[in-house]
């Protein structure tokens, strides 16, 4: 069980909500409850972009003061209506935490709280949406109240969601015994690391122009990534969008490749396959033409499965490689990777058949 507080931020928190008290007082007592009973609270921002005036650095976007998270509380940032869209991580996050129940509160009612509800509810999680808890303003169509109670007395009941009453939810989450974690790996998320050459990092929006020079819109590099090519500052934006967004669970391992020499973003490197119970990953990386044959992918890599094991956790890491990419081929041995076998027949690509070659290293084996 985890109670989500979405959107409760200053710049939409005030008496123009329905029943405005009765949902400010709901959700501090939601809260404290929660926290007595080593309930996880998560928060959830909504940004509407730089310039709006309710974006990262503006006063209006900073969580309401009465609900204010405590230190080390998760905060996930959105800028689409749905806080389970995969672009955000806040999925990632609950499925690697094996919480399969979902108190949904915040604002606004027909706006990002249902939108979350009905993805709640096709993720497979149980939600439930206390009474009093969410609220809205009058829209064209309709009044505030009629608003609310339209979606927690007629849309959501016994179709997405389990609409109770505050006082049957504080008496479940009383209830509610938290089970102790799994032996699964740590949610570092993607860290800062130096080698002596590169700088290791998260994506940043400033990195679109070098991503686009350097490899993310070359063919030949992407193709032999396993990924399109991205041609335009959209369609880079989009993608930074998931790289970023995903980046706040703690469980997404995705690092902008930096020469420090050239500050350039010259590839990157990632664990894009992650058992969280069975602490094993998979790397995967790609280097800019102009960058490749310097050893970059052998320095990035290396130092990407010392992170693994050290910070992450993790037993085991692998990799995989076609037969024709003979370059990656000499990472992987220069890594120390051992052979697992083949998947014969693995790609289809070009006309022919091709095996993929499987690697792994594991803990005990540095």
């Amino acid at each position: 069980m985890i109670l989500i507080v979405i959107d409760v931020q200053k710049g939409i928190t005030n008496e123009k909500l329905y029943a405005f008290d009765e949902f400010r007082n709901n959700e501090a007592r939601l809260i404290n409850e929660a926290r007595k009973n080593g309930i996880e609270v998560v928060y959830v921002r909504h940004d509407d972009g730089e310039g709006s005036g309710f974006s990262k650095g503006d006063e209006a976007f900073e969580i309401y003061d009465d609900i204010k998270p405590h230190d080390g509380e998760k905060i996930f940032d959105k800028k689409v209506n749905s806080c389970l869209n995969h672009k955000i991580g806040l999925v990632e996050y609950l499925q690697n935490k094996h919480i399969h129940s979902l108190i949904i509160t915040g604002l606004q009612t027909d706006y990002c709280i249902d939108a979350t509800v009905k993805s709640a509810f096709e993720n497979g999680f149980e939600v439930i949406v206390p009474a009093g808890c969410n609220s809205t303003c009058d829209n064209a169509y309709m009044d505030a109240e009629t608003t609310y109670k339209f979606y927690n007395e007629s849309m959501w009941p016994n179709r997405y969601a389990k609409c109770i009453s505050i006082d049957e939810t504080l008496h479940r989450m009383k209830e509610y015994t938290p089970k102790n974690p799994a032996n699964s790996i740590y949610p570092c998320g993607t860290g800062m690391i130096e080698t002596e050459r590169l700088l290791l990092r998260g994506f940043r929006y400033s990195d679109m122009k070098s991503m686009m020079r350097n490899w993310v819109s070359d063919d030949e590099v992407q193709w032999m990534y396993g990924e399109p090519s991205y041609k335009t500052k959209e369609e880079v934006i989009s993608l930074l969008d998931e790289y970023v967004g995903r980046n706040q669970s703690g469980y997404y391992f995705r690092w902008a490749v930096i020469e420090k020499e050239s500050k350039e973003c010259i590839g990157q490197i990632a664990y894009f396959l992650v058992s969280s119970d069975n602490r094993f990953a998979e790397i995967e990386y790609c280097i800019g033409k102009a960058f490749q044959h310097k050893g970059y992918a052998t320095e990035a890599t290396k130092a990407v499965i010392n992170y693994g094991f050290d910070k992450i956790g993790l037993n085991k890491v692998q990799i995989c490689v076609r037969p024709s990419n003979i370059a990656s081929a000499k990472v992987i041995e220069k890594c120390g990777f051992k052979k697992d076998g083949n998947l014969r027949q693995y790609f289809y690509r070009d006309g022919a058949y091709e095996d993929r070659m499987y690697f792994s290293i594991l803990n005990d084996e540095r």
